[in-house]
């Protein structure tokens, strides 16, 4: 009996990996928004022949804060880009080629915010990022596996109790550093004996 190897992101072919990282950036928006205190209505992705690769994440109009558009928008990208580097910082080049590919609609929304003097650089919410990171990755799992999350799900990947939403202490105490997501876990094989 020969013994398998586990999976690498070089086993993948082209289009699985655009898939994984499309769950990846899908996952940065929908728990980086739900960890600013928005209400997640859901997010989607979506594929198919013709039109390919498509991924959709979506607030709850009335819930969002106007403030956070951009922070949310480059949860996005960074996030794919951090996937691609292995879960590393990712260098600037490559934040901006997820911007420029599965990340057009997050440019647009970063130019229109950006301050007088420039553009969005995203240092409020790396940091964020970088606490909620198994979270994404938790959630990215569930989009490639269904195509769809909503807010409990993103709730249950942060591990936040309270039921989110801007009153939520939980989701302070994540914002300023004083709580932690919990971190991913690998599933143990039974060896036989």
């Amino acid at each position: 009996m020969t013994r398998s190897r586990p999976l690498t992101l070089a086993d993948l072919s082209a289009a699985d990996r655009e898939h994984l990282d499309l769950c990846v950036h899908e996952a940065s928006h929908a728990v980086v928004g739900v960890a600013l205190g928005a209400q997640l209505h859901r997010a989607v992705v979506a594929g198919g022949r013709v039109t390919g690769m498509h991924g959709l994440t979506r607030f709850e109009p009335d819930d969002f804060p106007e403030h956070r558009n951009a922070e949310v928008a480059y949860a996005g990208p960074y996030g794919e880009a951090k996937f691609g580097a292995g879960g590393r910082c990712p260098s600037q080049r490559q934040v901006f080629t997820a911007l420029r590919t599965t990340g057009h609609d997050d440019d647009r929304v970063l130019i229109a915010s950006a301050p007088a003097d420039g553009w969005h650089t995203g240092r409020d919410v790396v940091p964020l990022l970088e606490r909620c990171w198994p979270a994404i990755i938790r959630t990215a799992q569930k989009l490639l596996a269904h195509g769809e999350v909503r807010h409990a799900d993103v709730l249950a990947a942060l591990d936040i109790t309270d039921g989110g939403g801007h009153t939520s202490a939980q989701l302070a105490c994540l914002r300023s550093g004083l709580r932690s997501v919990p971190p991913m876990t690998a599933k143990k094989k039974r060896v036989p004996a």
